[in-house]
C-alpha cells in the first residue's frame, strides 16, 4: 500500500469525532450521535469523511436553502480537517425510522455497522439498542430490495442488447446488476461487511460471478458474453425468487385478489423500493408465469371522473 499511513489516519478519523463530541455534550439541544461506518484501519482506508446521524430536539432543525422541502437534512462538517457528513434527525423522525413509519426505516444495514456514541437521552438509547440488531424481517426486507434492482437492470440489460443491440450500454447495466447481485450474497450470510462487496461475493460464489462479472470486465466485448451473463443472471433470481421476493409474494398471496400496482407501492413504501423497481419485479414474475397481469382502473387526481388503466397482479 505503499506510504499510506492506516494507524495515523484512523488516528485523525478518532480524534476528529472525539472533538466533536465534545462540542455536541454542551449543546442541549443535541440529544444523540450514531457513528455509520465503524471506524477501523481496515474499513477506513478508503474514506475521506466520518459519517454520523445527528439527532437533535424536535422543533429546532435550522433549515436552509438548499434544503428545499427535503425531510432529511444533511450537513458536512469539519474538525482537524476531517470532513463530516452527518445526517441531522429530530428526534420524532428518529422515532419514526426506528418503528418502521418512514421510508428510511431503521433496518439493519449489512454494509455498515452503526453505533451510538453519544447519547443524553434514555429513550434513544433503548430504541436504538431494540432497533440496531440482524433481525429476519429486516433480512427478508433487504433481499426483496436488491432482488428487484437486479430485476430492474436485468431487464434494461437485456432490451439494450437485443433490441438496440448497444453493447456499451447493456454492459453498464449487467455489471450494475451484478453489483446488485454481490449486495444480496451478503445479505443472505447475515452478516454486516463492511469492506470491498464485490470480492466477498467472488469468493463465496466464483462460478456466477465469473460469468456475471469477471468476463464481462476481462473478455472482449461480444453479444455472446453479454448474453451469457443475462441469462446467468436471470437463473440466479430465478433459482431463489421464492426466498429473495417472499414479502412480495406474501402480501400478493395475503390479498386474495388482484392488487394494483400503485397499492403494492404503497404497501412497500417504508422501504427502498419504488414503484418501478416493484413494476420489474411483478412483470418478471408474470412472464414466469407466476403471476397474472390485469388492468385496473386509476384516478390520476383527486377530483377526477373519468378513469385510466393501471397493471394489476393476481397470485394464485
Amino acid at each position: 500500500m505503499g506510504n499510506y499511513d492506516g494507524a495515523g489516519k484512523l488516528a485523525r478519523f478518532q480524534t476528529a469525532l472525539n472533538r466533536l463530541i465534545d462540542r455536541i455534550a454542551d449543546d442541549r439541544y443535541v440529544l444523540a450521535v450514531v457513528l455509520v461506518g465503524s471506524l477501523r484501519e481496515e474499513t477506513i482506508w478508503d474514506r475521506e469523511s466520518i459519517g454520523l446521524w445527528i439527532i437533535e430536539t424536535d422543533g429546532v432543525t435550522r433549515r436552509l436553502r438548499s434544503d428545499g422541502n427535503n425531510e432529511r437534512i444533511f450537513r458536512i462538517l469539519v474538525e482537524d480537517g476531517i470532513n463530516i457528513h452527518a445526517e441531522v434527525i429530530p428526534r420524532s423522525r428518529f422515532k419514526q425510522i426506528v418503528d418502521g413509519t418512514s421510508r428510511t426505516a431503521f433496518s439493519c444495514n449489512f454494509f455498515a455497522e452503526r453505533e451510538l456514541v453519544y447519547c443524553d437521552d434514555p429513550s434513544i438509547d433503548n430504541w436504538f439498542d431494540q432497533a440496531n440488531t440482524v433481525a429476519v424481517k429486516d433480512q427478508e426486507k433487504e433481499l426483496l430490495a436488491f432482488s428487484a434492482w437486479t430485476i430492474h437492470a436485468h431487464r434494461h440489460a437485456r432490451q439494450r442488447l437485443e433490441i438496440k443491440g448497444d453493447l456499451d450500454l447493456a454492459r453498464q447495466e449487467i455489471l450494475g446488476a451484478a453489483h446488485s447481485v454481490a449486495h444480496t450474497e451478503i445479505i443472505r450470510q447475515g452478516q454486516v461487511w463492511e469492506e470491498a462487496v464485490i470480492y466477498r461475493a467472488i469468493e463465496g460464489a466464483p462460478e456466477l460471478f465469473q460469468v456475471i462479472y469477471l468476463d464481462v470486465l476481462a473478455k472482449r466485448k461480444s453479444k455472446k458474453v453479454l448474453a451469457a451473463a443475462l441469462d446467468a443472471i436471470d437463473g440466479y433470481v430465478d433459482s431463489h425468487y421464492r426466498a429473495h421476493l417472499k414479502p412480495l409474494l406474501g402480501y400478493l398471496k395475503k390479498q386474495k385478489q388482484t392488487v394494483p400496482l400503485s397499492e403494492i407501492s404503497d404497501h412497500f413504501a417504508y422501504s427502498q423500493l419504488y414503484p418501478w423497481h416493484l413494476e420489474s419485479a411483478c412483470e418478471w414474475l408474470e412472464k414466469k408465469g407466476l403471476l397474472e397481469k390485469v388492468s385496473a382502473p386509476f384516478k390520476l387526481t383527486k377530483r377526477s371522473r373519468e378513469d385510466v388503466e393501471e397493471p394489476a397482479y393476481y397470485l394464485e
